[in-house]
């Protein structure tokens, strides 16, 4: 994580060596780079969960959950060593031409199912999974306590994501210097949850891991200093299908679930014109 902070800090410098050079087109994106860091907020529609194992086998239905959002600290949101603690985006993106883009990053949500909710269960629970509430049941009402299962995506529900992206200016001053653009945006990738779970009061912590895939579309509003450095505001809806949750260990036992979700962020961004001959923000127009 440290050489990702380093790195995320040196490309986001980039295009100030950049300020001072010439070019044909004042304001070029195209062949440009650019790269976003920011922190964000997620919501979660209900859900069922299956666990299967090698003698069991019970689904959860609409199950409740939410995000886990660390509590604002300078030294946590502001640290370089400690940037991606809190629920982060970061995303890379290469602008085809003034108005298409494609992008690649990683957005770390966290998902924790909510504790002490009425649920629907349908299924077997062995004794050897959790004695105490082993049986046959059909579609029974069933109390969600903390000594039968906890499941948490909370070191990291991750959403690795390629997207098209289409542009479009909104707004700028007369001096082109401050603009307003929209973007609408297609992604597509790989869910790699990071699980903690908790089963007859036993931990298991669990290493980062392919659970299925996912699909979501982005609407931003974008804020930008020419074509050197913006803040964004971006609303994303989305679809994860995992298939293979790792919730004890690396055993044969899987958990499954497919959850629509909802994410807003914050982030800033610079555009990085590494394969632009001069820069693209002339001041004399």
């Amino acid at each position: 994580m440290k050489k990702l902070h380093l790195f995320v800090l040196a490309i986001l410098s980039l295009p100030v060596v950049h300020l001072n050079a010439q070019t044909e087109n004042a304001h070029q994106r195209t062949h440009s780079f650019y790269m976003t860091w920011g922190y964000n907020r997620a919501h979660y529609q209900d859900s069922d969960i299956r666990f299967q194992g090698k003698d069991f086998d019970f689904t959860l239905y609409d199950v409740s959950a939410h995000d886990a959002p660390t509590p604002y600290e300078t030294n946590t949101y502001f640290n370089p060593v400690r940037l991606t603690i809190p629920q982060f985006d970061f995303r890379v993106g290469y602008f085809l031409n003034e108005k298409t883009s494609i992008s690649g990053g990683w957005d770390h949500m966290k998902y924790k199912v909510t504790q002490r909710q009425r649920v629907k269960i349908d299924g077997t629970v062995s004794e050897n999974f959790v004695p105490t509430y082993a049986g046959e049941y059909d579609n029974a009402t069933f109390d969600l306590a903390p000594d039968f299962i906890r499941l948490e995506h909370t070191n990291g529900f991750n959403f690795l994501r390629f997207a098209i992206e289409r542009h479009a200016e909104l707004w700028a001053n007369k001096k082109q210097t401050l603009h307003a653009d929209a973007m609408l945006g297609f992604s597509l990738g790989a869910a790699l949850p990071w699980t903690d779970a908790y089963v007859d009061n036993v931990r298991y912590v669990n290493w980062v891991h392919l659970a299925g895939w996912g699909t979501s579309g982005q609407v931003s509003v974008k804020f930008r200093v020419k074509n050197t450095f913006f803040i964004q505001y971006q609303h994303q809806t989305g679809f994860m299908n995992m298939s293979n949750i790792i919730f004890m260990d690396d055993s044969p036992n899987r958990a499954s679930q497919k959850i629509i979700f909802n994410e807003q962020s914050i982030s800033i961004g610079a555009q990085i014109p590494i394969f632009i001959k001069g820069t693209p923000n002339r001041s004399d127009q």
